[in-house]
C-alpha cells in the first residue's frame, strides 16, 4: 500500500466547523481540508498557491482532533493517498490518516489526552 506524508495547516470556510465529525455506530470519523504550501518551491512566497487535500481520520483520534484542532492549526499527516475526480479535475485525498499537531502543547489541565 502506498503512503504519503504532508505538513500544512487546516483550512476551510470560517462559517463552517474546521473539522467535520461523523459517528457511525461506535466509530468516529473526522474529515478536514488542509493546505500544504511546501509541496514545490516558489521564489516569491506570495505566488505559492498551495496544494489542498481532504483528510479523513477514524478511531479515538478523530474525537481528539475534533476537540483540539481548528482553522489554521498546523498539522503533519501520514496516510493512504486516494485519487478522486470532480468536474474533470483530479484531486488527491488522504484516508486512514495519522495526524500530529505541530502547535505548542496546551497545559495539561486544558488539554484532553487520548489515553
Amino acid at each position: 500500500m502506498a503512503s504519503i506524508s504532508l505538513s500544512g495547516k487546516i483550512v476551510g470556510k470560517k462559517s463552517e466547523p474546521a473539522i467535520a465529525l461523523k459517528k457511525i455506530g461506535d466509530l468516529s470519523i473526522a474529515e478536514f481540508s488542509m493546505m500544504d504550501s511546501d509541496f514545490c518551491y516558489f521564489k516569491n512566497q506570495d505566488d505559492n498557491p498551495g496544494q489542498f487535500y481532504k483528510v479523513s481520520v477514524a478511531s479515538k483520534a478523530a474525537d481528539w482532533i475534533a476537540e483540539n484542532l481548528t482553522h489554521g492549526s498546523k498539522v503533519a499527516v501520514h496516510g493512504q493517498p486516494i485519487w478522486r475526480e470532480y468536474n474533470g479535475t483530479k484531486y488527491l485525498d488522504v484516508k486512514n490518516a495519522r495526524v500530529v499537531s505541530l502547535e505548542d502543547r496546551k497545559p495539561a489541565e486544558e488539554s484532553k489526552s487520548l489515553f
